[in-house]
């Protein structure tokens, strides 16, 4: 399974960077935050230095359509010409009444991401934000059959994914998620995968993602697309992403911001201010980030606390383990791209078994830390509860073990 960079907003050398260490695999550009000229310098410089790294394009068609505020945060979506040609502020009756302007946008979409260095294409579509079972779920459904005609009458020979992205209320209804998932695994001419997007209501709610039926029904998409062939990168995946792989995933990311860590609609809201956001220290032991300066009391009176990786480094005890802020992500990369080593496995059951032991080490390792210092809220061990119970579920809803969900 691959890591890519969730490119956004003060990349600078982040992404040319992790890709030279190897800490990724790969990026997915941001169009809110990269103008086409700038897109297609960098792609050419990531060509020719790391000419194995998969290249992708969010069209991010979805904040057209989904965000109806006041001075919204489109960036270069509004104000880049050649980006204008696909990203389109749609009305819903629009979107009704047929194919053929679903079918316009995909291509105008499709033909601009051709035409740059991009390894895979990425179809454009909305976010469902209430229910699998609503106009909004129909006019997405209907972009996902149109992405693999509208990619063959371009004749491409570059991989296409159709964009999934569901809000986590319309995860909560099981029956309505799997009704949709067996809809669009029957497709007459399908993508050659999915880029799945998992909506929070803002990036701050980690309640939202680390829910019990959200992980379980975020596990199920994967593991059905994949039983049916196809193959799914997740976008803004984050510490989620080896628990999606023992489901299938083929791929996923992250980056270096809150809102590149969490899927919400608040990228694209006006700003609200505030200050930046201690760097933290992502922990293979807790399955979590602790503060710096939780790190700073516990990297002697809890050693495990560390992961003996490499990028340790940048949280140099003589500094009170404060690492530089720019360099915080590499520490985060290394460590997903650890986790997923340590986790795959050859099926869902021995990953499920492996993904069990790592939450029971967690738990030991909270049990542990908790009577030594009194840990920041984001630092604690309330995501645990959510993933052990999100597997369980999914487990069950995948049949895991007996009856399988492949219906093709």
């Amino acid at each position: 399974m691959k890591l890519y960079a969730q490119h956004g907003a003060s990349d600078g050398k982040k992404t040319i960077q992790g890709l030279g260490k190897g800490y990724i695999d790969g990026v997915i550009f941001s169009p809110r935050d990269i103008s086409s000229k700038k897109l297609r310098t960098q792609l050419d410089l990531i060509e020719e230095s790391h000419p194995s790294a998969d290249r992708f394009f969010d069209p991010q068609y979805y904040a057209g359509h989904n965000v109806s505020c006041d001075n919204p945060r489109f960036g270069r979506l509004e104000s880049c010409e050649e980006y204008g040609k696909f990203f389109q502020q749609r009305r819903r009756r629009e979107l009704e009444q047929g194919t053929s302007i679903i079918k316009e946008d995909i291509k105008s979409c499709l033909h601009f991401q051709s035409e740059t260095k991009l390894t895979g294409l990425i179809g454009p579509n909305i976010l469902i934000s209430r229910s699998f079972d609503s106009i909004e779920a129909a006019i997405a459904k209907n972009f996902i059959r149109q992405t693999g005609p509208s990619a063959a009458e371009l004749r491409t020979r570059i991989p296409v994914y159709a964009t999934l992205a569901v809000s986590r209320e319309a995860l909560l209804d099981k029956k309505e998620l799997l009704d949709f998932l067996t809809d669009i695994t029957v497709l007459e001419t399908p993508p050659h995968g999915f880029y799945v997007l998992i909506a929070s209501r803002n990036f701050d709610a980690r309640t939202d993602i680390y829910n019990a039926d959200v992980i379980a029904g975020w596990m199920l998409i994967n593991y059905t697309l994949h039983l049916n062939g196809f193959a799914v990168i997740n976008g803004y995946s984050d510490v989620l992403l080896p628990f999606l792989g023992i489901a299938g995933a083929t791929a996923g990311a992250t980056g270096w911001w809150s809102n590149l860590r969490t899927f919400s609609l608040d990228r694209f809201m006006p700003a609200g201010g505030g200050r930046l956001p201690v760097q933290r220290y992502l922990s293979k032991t807790l399955l979590n980030r602790i503060t710096f300066f939780e790190l700073d009391q516990l990297r002697n009176a809890y050693p495990d606390v560390l992961n003996g990786l490499e990028t340790d480094a940048l949280y140099r005890p003589d500094m009170g383990s404060e690492p530089e802020r720019a360099e915080e992500i590499y520490q985060t990369w290394e460590s997903i791209q650890s986790l997923i080593r340590d986790l795959s496995a050859k099926d869902s059951k021995d990953g499920m078994k492996k993904c069990n032991q790592a939450i029971e080490a967690a738990i030991t390792a909270y049990d542990n830390i908790e009577s030594m210092i009194r840990l920041d809220p984001k630092s604690n061990r309330n995501h645990l509860q959510a993933i052990s119970e999100g597997i369980r579920l999914f487990a069950n809803l995948a049949e895991i073990g007996g009856a399988t969900l492949d219906s093709r």
